[in-house]
């Protein structure tokens, strides 16, 4: 009894796993049928609308297509362009997105998990109208819409970080964390030349009426010093912003030094001084005294 018993189990087990591969190749032909047959190009307009939203820019798709990750199925875009007016497009080979887990959806919000390589660097993580939060990787910080700001570019180089903003009652407001060890170059109006770096790392808290700076560190072959401090958002354009940033100088190159003596900014022999910075984004006005 027990031989005839254990003869049958395998068989019926056989049975059900013939009947379930059977039943998954069906589904997915079907599955590819649909695939092949879905008007993805229909999707085109609101997923343009939905980074438009996010990011105020002008949009440009060249082509789309249906893929599956390593998360399942996903969009895949390719040719993307970010254009904003008077400034370079920010240009991504590659663009894959998939919806993001949030109750958003059931809100008529959607959110969705999008992955972006290209010339301009690379991101990973959330978007939304009302949501970008996420990874920068060495993201050409000089190709971003300054010009928006109303001011040049303060900064030329290369950074990485995280990001976590949400959009309320039309502001933004977060957090962000950045760096770049490759080389790179800040250029503020005021000074005298721009100064380059090597090493740039910032943290940002960013709210509707302020801006803040808690830390901040730049290291190069002209100067090291950090910084912390704040710029209080106006109804302005964001370059006419007060700032108010007290600045450390570790070291600094002696063909510096004779540009900060007429702004009586002191120094002591190891080439240490502390800096207030004052006026706007725009036209920075620089005060010190000895350490």
């Amino acid at each position: 009894m027990t031989d005839r018993r254990t003869g049958r189990a395998p068989a019926r087990s056989r049975r059900g796993l013939r009947r379930g591969l059977t039943l998954a190749a069906v589904a997915g032909l079907l599955a590819l049928f649909l695939v092949a047959r879905f008007p993805w190009e229909r999707l085109l307009p609101p997923l343009v609308g939905l980074a438009a939203g996010a990011t105020g820019a002008a949009v440009e798709v060249a082509t789309l297509r249906f893929g599956l990750g390593l998360a399942g199925p996903e969009l895949r875009a390719g040719g993307v362009a970010l254009r904003w007016p008077g400034s370079e497009p920010l240009v991504f080979d590659a663009v894959a997105l998939r919806p993001a887990w949030s109750l958003g959806w059931l809100m008529a919000r959607p959110r969705w998990h999008v992955e972006a390589s290209g010339p301009s660097g690379a991101w990973r993580g959330e978007v939304a109208v009302d949501r970008v939060a996420g990874e920068l990787e060495e993201i050409d910080v000089g190709a971003l819409p300054w010009t928006l700001t109303g001011s040049p570019a303060p900064l030329q180089g290369r950074l990485s970080g995280v990001v976590d903003l949400t959009r309320r009652n039309g502001a933004w407001q977060g957090s962000a964390a950045v760096s770049g060890d490759t080389p790179g170059s800040v250029e503020l109006a005021g000074l005298p030349v721009a100064i380059p770096y090597e090493l740039l790392v910032a943290e940002l808290d960013i709210a509707p009426e302020r801006v803040a700076l808690p830390r901040a560190r730049l290291e190069g072959p002209l100067v090291t010093a950090t910084a912390a401090g704040s710029a209080s958002a106006t109804e302005d354009a964001v370059s006419s912003w007060p700032i108010e940033l007290a600045v450390e100088i570790e070291r600094i190159d002696p063909n510096l030094r004779s540009y900060l003596g007429p702004l009586g900014i002191r120094m002591d022999g190891q080439g240490h001084a502390k800096v207030r910075v004052t006026g706007t984004l725009s036209a920075p006005f620089l005060t010190g005294t000895t350490p």
